[in-house]
């Protein structure tokens, strides 16, 4: 059997007599000696030739003891006779010495292609390693799968179509539209007032167009101009100080095959639609301080709560990334103008918020909702929904919600409109909703000087609607020129 100072003396004449590159001789030596590893080497026979020493311990054998018996003595479970048989590795074999577990992995050895001997080895002490490698490679599974779920959550969308609430013709066409528009691969723009639900229709289309592919949300007024380009298309590792050690991927490299949504896109400094408008025509990104482009492919839906073609005119928006981004338009009417879904607000709203507040529901009065049907809600929805949770802890004590539940600035601005002098049961709550739109739709007429696609505009009313109404209430645009 060879001993292990005799494995020394072979490697020692091998790296000096044959030049074996110290190393690799160093390695050899590891192999058969390794304390972490057993090693057995059997002859085409089974017989023993070379056991390591700490197996001989184990088996509570002497130095030598086992040059020459038959592996299966030793070990009866031992896998190297089959190896010798069938020519083929066995490998992660689960056996039992002695009472306790091993794994391991028996290779024959070939010589010519004639089996000669077979190597067998210890790949662990016992199975106790092994559960714990096992456990360890379970909870890393589990914490990649957590932060995959969790970059999943945070590019992704959480509302549908189904979540935009209303029954007025308006809100309807404006759905449709997107709807429409969704399943086509075009970039969009989302035009509506503060507070009427342009993120909600942002998030729809990408839940239409699919939900496994990413929603990256860009909040163009919050980024940084110093940052807006590291931020938008990322950065390699040691672009500038203060770089992460690995680099970071950009807000559009991580929408790659999803939808980037540029909310408030007016706000982007010209030098970053300059090359926005390069990325979207050549679809690559080039991070800071790399010189290789990456070839992406992400759908810009756009939202701005202004008329972009003011900003053209001033030289503040590029005229081409307009018409690059602005290929559909979705124009969200304001409350005001659909003030018949007021009511489904209001009650979709009361009853989210009691709920939050661990309140029982309470009814609200008819003067309340007069008042909700006259006020002009400049902040439109999100402002309603302000309006209810002021109203909400005002009423915390009584039963039902009333006037003088209501913000000061909503319950007494019906007195302060032109219609303050006429007591507030001559009319109809229809014919007040009637006077209103007609004031609005003649004062944006007025404005844009009897420009139909204008004042539609300035009122974030589809052009449909605009005409439908101009004709119901029979006002002549040419009157205003």
């Amino acid at each position: 059997m060879l001993s292990q100072d005799f494995v020394s003396d072979i490697f020692d004449d091998l790296t000096t007599g044959y030049k074996l590159n110290p190393i690799i001789g160093c390695a050899i030596r590891f192999f058969l000696r390794n304390p972490y590893e057993s090693t057995l080497i059997v002859d085409k026979d089974g017989c023993v030739q070379y056991m390591e020493r700490a197996s001989e311990r184990f088996l509570g054998l002497e130095p030598g003891e086992a040059k020459g018996v038959h592996v299966s003595k030793l070990i009866p479970d031992s896998a190297l006779p089959l190896a010798l048989k069938t020519g083929t590795p066995i490998v992660g074999r689960i056996f039992e010495v002695k009472g306790a577990k091993r794994i391991g992995a028996v290779y024959p050895l070939k010589v010519r292609g004639e089996i000669v001997g077979a190597l067998g080895k210890i790949i662990f002490q016992n199975l106790v390693d092994v559960e714990r490698i096992n456990n360890e490679i379970q909870i890393l599974k589990k914490e990649v799968q957590h932060f995959k779920q969790k970059e999943l959550r945070e590019y992704s969308s959480v509302y549908t179509f189904d979540n935009i609430l209303g029954k007025s013709q308006a809100i309807k066409e404006a759905v449709e539209n997107a709807k429409n528009i969704s399943h086509l691969d075009i970039d969009v723009m989302i035009v509506g007032e503060s507070g009427t639900g342009k993120e909600l229709f942002a998030h729809s289309i990408h839940s239409a167009a699919g939900f496994n592919t990413p929603f990256v949300k860009i909040n163009c007024p919050a980024i940084p101009f110093e940052l807006a380009e590291s931020e938008l298309f990322g950065y390699e590792k040691g672009a500038f100080t203060g770089a992460l050690p690995l680099g970071k991927a950009g807000y559009f490299e991580t929408a790659n095959n999803g939808i980037a949504f540029l909310d408030e896109i007016s706000t982007l400094p010209l030098s970053i639609q300059a090359k926005l408008l390069r990325v979207l025509e050549q679809r690559e990104i080039k991070r800071l301080g790399s010189t290789k482009a990456k070839t992406i492919n992400f759908r810009v839906v756009s939202a701005t709560n202004i008329d972009l073609k003011n900003l053209l005119n001033e030289g503040r928006f590029r005229q081409d990334l307009y018409y690059r981004v602005a290929k559909a338009i979705i124009y969200i009417p304001p409350l005001r103008d659909r003030r018949e879904d007021i009511p489904i607000y209001v009650d979709y709203f009361l009853k989210k918020i009691f709920y939050a507040f661990k309140m029982e529901p309470k009814a609200i009065s008819d003067k309340v909702m007069e008042i909700f049907y006259a006020y002009g809600w400049p902040g439109n929805v999100r402002e309603l929904i302000n309006v209810l949770e002021q109203t909400i802890i005002h009423a915390s004590t009584d039963k039902v919600i009333n006037v003088d539940h209501l913000p000061s600035d909503i319950s007494m601005r019906p007195q302060e409109t032109r219609h303050a002098k006429t007591p507030i049961n001559i009319y109809s709550m229809k014919e007040k909703i009637t006077e209103e739109e007609k004031d609005l739709i003649t004062s944006a007429l007025r404005q844009t000087k009897g420009n139909k696609r204008k004042a539609a505009i300035l009122l974030a009313m589809s052009r449909s609607t605009f005409y439908e109404k101009m004709k119901r209430y029979n006002i002549h645009p040419e009157s205003y020129k």
